[in-house]
């Protein structure tokens, strides 16, 4: 059975999100919100109580079916539709809650031991640690908070994952915690909250120095943290209790040059960067990748274009002829996301390129959020990326989510209420098979979700007792989606 209990704190008398109320008070109720304001302005107002209730029997058009059906808990307006884009770890997040809510953990039984030390138990407390930035709702207002948002959608997600997990028979007890994006106080929770303190698994939080607080809490406590947000790879170290979900730099690069080498000559591979130390640096990736794949014996050198700060606002000057290849395809990778830069080099291939020139461009996943680009460079240098997440219009469980969602909340889900779906029912199997020390059973069980395929790899670190004498560092997922542009959208490669 999965219990989801809550109650307020007294102590600072701040107002609860009305929306958590509504999510949290029993595990049916799961009730959505009007939509953000637009984005030119800096002020953001939230719903007021009477216009949330529940507005029973309410027939609305289902966009997936074309017909009308009744929702029994009816938001007064539908959200803003799914969003295509990777956020910045770096940066304040889209979200945050209210005021932290928890449970009374239930004590549980153990059942079993195996042979790594992981306890199979009757009941599993699970954690929440999502940044929904209660402290900033106004119940004056007319509209949730703007930064809320991307928490609440992923609620939203979990809360039907939790759905489907309670008919499966696994037996969870989440606690759900603001985080308010705020250092101190996630330093504060950690510090005076039993539930993370009797937590079997800890999902979140958002921001960078946020995962840091908690993967450092969850090795020193040996409880297990599924980061969903983090991408980066100093997160911790030497922790095999910190399981990544979105892949690395890295990762994204070897991908890249896995796919490159999977359908074109290595001596047509172009290498683009601007001379700045950071971005040559993400070149090592790809050469290390190169290497892996084809061996260190008789290899062919990869061409590099290094580009100075000086140049690169518009590439006037510059000669790409020496680069393009005019008997076969030639490959240009780009692992920049700096949009002005990206759309220089575009524009410059394109003009520098014949009519029978061949060009194919790789980039980074952050061109998908590129705004004042033309597309129609996309298209005609049919660019790659790599990304983490897709979502495929035409697969039958994504068309059945987005019923069911609409069905649940009047309203269309967004990316991170599918992320938080997929995290929320992948993990929470993987605890109830596998017990406490679940992932070290990753790499052994993949699995397809909505966005994307997990297959979680241990990431190893030499302990210098010995050349390869390696051990656990962490737990990553390796899998990206390759997409290309194709006919003005970005689709599967394969």
């Amino acid at each position: 059975m999965i219990l989801v209990q809550n109650h307020r704190q007294p102590s600072n008398g701040s107002k609860l999100l009305l929306l958590l109320f509504l999510f949290m008070t029993s595990f049916s109720s799961c009730e959505l919100f009007k939509k953000i304001q637009d984005d030119s302005t800096d002020e953001v107002t939230n719903v007021k109580d009477d216009e949330l209730k529940p507005i029973p029997g309410r027939r609305v058009l289902d966009p997936e079916t074309g017909e009308y059906i009744v929702i029994e808990d009816f938001p007064v307006e539908k959200m803003d539709t799914i969003m295509w884009r990777e956020v910045s770890t770096t940066s304040s997040p889209p979200i945050a809650s209210s005021s932290d809510i928890s449970i009374d953990v239930n004590p549980v039984d153990v059942l079993n031991v195996d042979d790594i030390g992981s306890e199979i138990l009757s009941s599993y407390n699970v954690v929440l640690a999502l940044p929904f930035l209660g402290h900033k709702f106004d119940e004056t207002a007319s509209e949730l908070y703007e930064n809320s948002l991307w928490a609440v959608n992923f609620y939203a997600g979990a809360k039907m994952a939790l759905e489907v997990l309670d008919n499966e028979g696994v037996s969870l007890n989440v606690s759900v915690l603001d985080t308010r994006a705020s250092s101190s106080y996630v330093g504060a929770l950690l510090q005076t909250k039993n539930d993370i303190r009797n937590a079997n698994l800890i999902i979140g939080p958002y921001r960078k120095d946020n995962i840091v607080q908690m993967a450092q809490y969850a090795m020193d406590r040996d409880i297990t943290l599924v980061s969903p947000q983090g991408a980066s790879s100093k997160i911790t170290a030497k922790n095999p209790n910190y399981v990544q979900v979105n892949p690395t730099l890295k990762t994204h690069c070897e991908a890249i040059m896995e796919d490159v080498l999977k359908h074109y000559d290595p001596k047509n591979i172009v290498l683009v960067t601007k001379s700045k130390p950071n971005e040559k640096a993400r070149l090592k990736y790809f050469y290390d990748a190169y290497l892996n794949s084809v061996g260190k014996e008789d290899t062919v050198m990869l061409h590099e274009l290094i580009i100075a700060d000086s140049e690169s606002a518009e590439l006037k000057d510059m000669d790409l002829m020496p680069f393009i290849e005019l008997s076969d395809t030639t490959v240009f990778i780009v692992p920049s996301w700096s949009e002005s830069f990206v759309y220089s080099l575009l524009r410059k291939i394109d003009d520098s390129r014949q009519e029978y020139n061949h060009i194919v461009v790789y980039g980074m996943p952050q061109w998908m959020q590129f705004d004042k680009i033309d597309y129609g460079y996309y298209e005609k240098l049919k660019v790659h990326i790599s990304s983490a997440a897709f979502v495929d219009p035409n697969s039958d469980a994504i068309k059945q989510f987005r019923k069911k969602y609409f069905t649940k909340y009047g309203a269309l889900p967004r990316q991170e209420a599918m992320q938080g779906y997929d995290i929320m029912l992948y993990f929470g199997r993987m605890i109830h098979k596998y017990g406490t020390k679940f992932q070290y059973y990753l790499p052994q069980d993949p699995a397809q979700e909505l966005l994307t395929r997990y297959e979680f790899k241990p990431v190893l670190y030499n302990n210098d007792a010995g050349v390869d004498f390696y051990q656990i560092d962490h737990f990553e997922n390796k899998f990206l989606n390759i997409l290309k542009f194709e006919d003005y959208q970005f689709q599967k490669a394969d």
